[in-house]
């Protein structure tokens, strides 16, 4: 109904959107998506959705999410506390989806500072503070020849998108986000083996 049907015209949003690729719902009502509902399409003479997912549910300190309990966790308080990509970001790192999960704010303080302001965060530092300081202000246009170090960061670097694609496709949205981190990872080790502040002084060129 909210794509329109019984309107399927080629330029109707019906035609435009159905089949879905992905039927997301909670665990809890996964039996009525999955058998009744799959029933009724049939019955109707219309295509199933392609996939269905259920996702888990999120506690708060070890408690259900209730209205009568008062711990309702409203997202736009997290964002406006946290900010925009920190909340997204501790959303689909912290629980593996599907899974249930628990919230807390010490655990959305620890991630966050773990993952973005410390790894991250820092790995920016270095580099941005590197380039100012060495290289005009810029990244360098001629690199000269990679070494075998530089490789396998770059390879590390430029398979993360087919492997973050298919996490994503899969809904492995926690994978996701730890093959992205992996980057980071490796990015503070190269530097920390490479040293570049030295070879700055050693092989300025």
């Amino acid at each position: 109904s909210a794509l329109g049907y019984p309107n399927n015209d080629p330029d109707s949003n019906f035609s435009k959107y159905w089949p879905a690729s992905l039927h997301v719902v909670g665990k809890d009502i996964l039996r009525f998506h999955a058998i009744y509902w799959p029933a009724i399409l049939m019955a109707a003479g219309l295509p199933l959705p392609k996939r269905i997912f259920a996702h888990g549910w999120w506690t708060k300190d070890g408690e259900k999410i209730s209205k009568s309990v008062g711990n309702v966790i409203d997202p736009l308080e997290l964002v406006d506390t946290y900010g925009v990509d920190q909340t997204r970001f501790f959303l689909m790192s912290e629980v593996g989806f599907g899974s249930d999960g628990d919230f807390s704010h010490d655990s959305m303080i620890r991630k966050v500072n773990s993952n973005l302001a410390n790894e991250l965060g820092n790995l920016c530092q270095r580099t941005l503070s590197l380039a100012f300081k060495n290289c005009g202000k810029s990244i360098p246009a001629n690199t000269g020849a990679y070494t075998e170090e530089d490789e396998a960061l770059l390879a590390s670097a430029k398979g993360l998108r087919e492997i973050a694609s298919t996490h994503v496709a899969d809904q492995a949205i926690q994978k996701y986000t730890e093959a992205i981190i992996g980057v980071v990872w490796d990015a503070n080790k190269y530097i920390d083996v490479m040293e570049p502040w030295v070879l700055r002084k050693t092989s300025p060129d």
